[in-house]
């Protein structure tokens, strides 16, 4: 269980940390273009690694959720105790994970802006590029965005699973429903050769069948 619990706080980290990067990036480089932050050379002008950073942290939701709903499965038989108190992830401890999310997260803008800029340039640019803006108000959105995108992922995510864990919860039972309204295929008879001291009395019955053998 602490096994299970472990990965699920991992995905829940990645799944925010990607999601807030995405989000926060280009609205700090959107300020920087727009001359908010004065005059320099503070992005690369281009969002090209947005909407793979958003898909990765979407990935990763879907496989918190599916964690999460099959351990809510594992603690209980029926959809009716399924409660998202039995989440793995409790306010507190999303909050404990806020200080690992966002240093995931500002590896997650590094890397993501250095391949971005190497694969659309063809050279890393260096620097604070990749902050997209100054460096303190870079790290500012960020850190907002990754408070907020938690917040918001753990309340949605934990509905998820209880709904994902309710509807297979509830398939399972029609399944074993159906299979007890299935009727039992009949038994066969076994055919058992007469014995020896029977011999005389099939004689007499002239041709006819023995009785039937009723079970």
């Amino acid at each position: 269980m602490r096994v299970a619990s472990a990965v699920a706080r991992l995905l829940f980290c990645l799944a925010t940390a990607l999601t807030a990067a995405a989000i926060a990036d280009p609205l700090v480089e959107r300020l920087s273009n727009a001359g908010i932050f004065g005059a320099g050379r503070f992005t690369d002008r281009s969002n090209a690694d947005v909407v793979p950073a958003l898909c990765l942290g979407a990935l990763f939701a879907a496989l918190f959720v599916l964690a999460l709903a099959r351990r809510l499965l594992a603690r209980t038989s029926t959809t009716r105790w399924l409660r998202v108190s039995d989440a793995a992830l409790s306010s507190s401890v999303v909050t404990r994970l806020l200080p690992a999310t966002f240093a995931v997260q500002i590896a997650t803008l590094f890397g993501m802006e250095t391949l971005e800029q190497t694969l659309v340039f063809g050279r890393d640019f260096g620097g604070t590029v990749w902050l997209g803006g100054p460096l303190l108000v870079s790290l500012a959105i960020h850190a907002l965005a990754c408070v907020a995108v938690a917040a918001l992922l753990a309340g949605l995510l934990h509905r998820l699973a209880r709904h994902v864990a309710e509807v297979i919860a509830f398939v399972r039972q029609l399944i074993l429903a159906w299979a007890a309204l299935t009727p039992a295929p009949p038994a066969r008879v076994l055919l058992i050769p007469p014995r020896r001291s029977q011999e005389p009395a099939l004689a007499r019955l002239q041709g006819r069948a023995p009785p039937f053998p009723r079970l």
